[in-house]
């Protein structure tokens, strides 16, 4: 088997934690493994200005490094799997769904935002968020904001957003960015984006050699979650810029809580649970369900 792998991320600090932790794990599993990663711009990366919808949503994080593994310049790649479309490149596959961590929003700021003050401006551009957030507090102003995880934490700091930033707990974690301003967001309040805190390692569909090792990081539980997720997604035919929210959760039995924003603006929620062998069934039934 080959023992060098060329490991495809993007260079910011969390893409980069996120690499590293998998390359560990890859060359813990098989001894004698190395793995090198290689840095990848993307369109996401280059363009920190403009509302990510405007830049095509889904993808604008992921294009360049599929790319890089199509014309084989790196083995495998490593995602969050909530900024990879629900429909894959022709040629490239998911190679394993490794352990989920925290699946939650969290607010990074002064206070809870049930106990932030009438007018406080919290930073998020996602509709997922602004959607569940301005039902439960629609006294807040929401305004958008970019940047990596620890630039959004700055740009609170320095003033501008006085109720804090919106951010994943899993980024967080990764980052050793938990502390005493940081408030997680139930999912009754704020139900997370499809896939949020599980990594998506992509390879290219029969390279037999790089889904082997990647195998050794599959979690079962974590794969169906996110199978139920993903098809949810699909059927809706949603990007990230979608109003849409999704968590599954995977024991015996297989749960899938799903939240739609209708054109209206209501928001609307289900539950559905069945076998984790039924979960892009599960998946399609939300999705179907709640557009009608």
């Amino acid at each position: 088997m080959k023992q060098h792998f060329r490991l495809g991320t993007r260079a910011s600090a969390l893409a980069r934690t996120q690499s590293q932790m998998i390359a560990d794990q890859l060359c813990a599993a098989w001894p004698g493994l190395t793995v090198e990663l290689v840095f990848i711009k993307t369109t996401g990366d280059l363009n920190r200005v403009d509302p990510l919808g405007t830049l095509g949503g889904k993808g604008v994080f992921t294009r360049e490094i599929e790319t890089a593994l199509l014309d084989s310049s790196v083995d495998l790649a490593v995602h969050s799997l909530k900024d990879l479309p629900s429909e894959l490149p022709e040629g490239l596959c998911l190679g394993a769904t490794p352990r989920r961590a925290d699946a939650r929003d969290a607010l990074v700021g002064p206070a809870p935002l049930l106990q932030l003050p009438a007018g406080a401006i919290v930073g998020t551009g996602s509709q997922r968020r602004q959607a569940q957030l301005r039902a439960l507090r629609s006294d807040l102003e929401y305004r958008d904001i970019r940047g990596n995880v620890p630039t959004r934490i700055e740009k609170w700091r320095a003033g501008p957003y006085t109720g804090g930033v919106v951010l994943a707990m899993a980024g967080l974690e990764r980052l050793s960015l938990v502390g005493p301003d940081v408030h997680a967001l139930e999912d009754e309040h704020c139900l997370c984006a499809p896939c949020q805190g599980i990594l998506g390692l992509e390879c290219r569909r029969g390279d037999e050699e790089t889904l082997k090792i990647l195998q050794a990081l599959e979690d079962p539980q974590a794969a169906w979650e996110a199978l139920a997720e993903r098809a949810y997604l699909t059927e809706l035919e949603g990007g990230c810029n979608l109003p849409a929210g999704a968590r599954a959760r995977c024991t015996d039995t297989l749960s899938l809580e799903a939240v739609l924003q209708g054109d209206d603006g209501t928001l609307r929620r289900m539950v559905l649970q069945g076998r984790p062998e039924e979960a892009a069934r599960l998946g399609q039934e939300a999705a179907r369900a709640l557009k009608a």
